[in-house]
């Protein structure tokens, strides 16, 4: 009996061991790949959910929701890198730029309250003398100032109100901001268990094909900055008509000092780290005619944007 108790054993422990090596085998492979995404990618944590026993493995009203809710945090064309790659029982987590503003640590809240004002002692103790004194006139005199009391009150809680209101709206806006620098995921899901024949990179690569171009060409700009050090431009060319020309030299991929010595001297926007440890800068350049605010994620241009001035 002991003998048949020790072979069963074995006989799973190998069955397990396998599926570790497996989901090691994976996050190994795909963890710090560069790829493009084919799909804009909502700003959360909660990603896009690919389901993949429906008959749609996208859920496209889901998918548009989220899109207005959080913001596109990763555009279609972007080259990011996959920041982790995590096998659970029934999903798979394919985490780009961070994985996705919302993720444990993140302060995801808006909403700042401001806490109403106790009465001072000073209205206490007005109300009690009220109540004591059978004077008229030492009532009336008592309660004007017990009116100007609680006015006094009633006016600071008022403009703490105001300021939370503000606090709030600036609050708003450093999620949102947070959310567009924090990358997104896939969410590869099955009901029960993940199959075993999706456990090798082949299948996995296949299963987000229509989501994910996993062949980053040599020329693309961040794959080009990653493999080896890239000349350091010249900047503006003489003449003063240079601005348009210099915005025109700007693409993803190019390493932050490139971009200064193109644009000149730019300032921080915003700076974040992810849970992961990816540091995220939106930085701002300025031009005679332009505005161009700069997305980087480890020193590494993801996004820009040009806006006349």
């Amino acid at each position: 009996m002991m003998l048949r108790t020790v072979f069963t054993w074995a006989v799973l422990g190998s069955c397990c061991v396998p599926a570790l090596g497996q989901a090691d085998s994976l996050e190994g492979y795909f963890t710090g790949k560069l790829v493009v995404a084919k799909v804009d990618m909502p700003g959360t944590e909660k990603g896009v959910d690919l389901k993949f026993d429906k008959p749609s493995v996208m859920d496209w009203n889901e998918y548009s929701s989220r899109l207005k809710s959080f913001g596109v945090a990763i555009h279609k064309g972007d080259v990011v890198r996959v920041t982790k790659f995590n096998v659970k029982k029934d999903i798979i987590e394919f985490q780009l730029n961070g994985g996705g503003f919302g993720s444990f640590g993140n302060d995801t809240s808006t909403t700042v309250t401001a806490t109403p004002l106790p009465k001072s002692q000073l209205e206490k103790d007005l109300e009690k003398q009220i109540a004591a004194t059978s004077d008229p006139n030492r009532k009336r005199d008592l309660q004007r100032d017990l009116d100007r009391e609680r006015a006094r009150r009633e006016q600071q809680d008022a403009a703490n109100r105001n300021d939370a209101l503000n606090a709030s709206q600036t609050k708003a806006q450093q999620v949102a901001q947070r959310r567009l620098s924090g990358g997104s995921r896939f969410n590869l899901r099955w009901e029960g268990t993940i199959p075993s024949d999706v456990h090798n990179p082949q299948t996995v690569m296949r299963l987000l094909a229509d989501y994910v171009d996993f062949n980053v060409p040599p020329e693309n700009g961040a794959a080009q900055a990653m493999a080896a050090p890239a000349p350091i431009l010249a900047g503006p060319p003489p003449g003063g008509g240079g601005t348009s020309s210099a915005t025109a030299q700007l693409k993803r991929g190019m390493k932050v000092g490139e971009v200064t010595a193109l644009l000149g001297q730019g300032r921080v926007l915003s700076e974040s780290v992810s849970t992961d440890g990816l540091k995220t800068q939106v930085l701002e350049y300025a031009n005679e005619d332009s505005l161009i605010d700069v997305t980087c994620v480890e020193g590494v241009v993801v996004r820009y944007s040009i806006s006349s001035r």
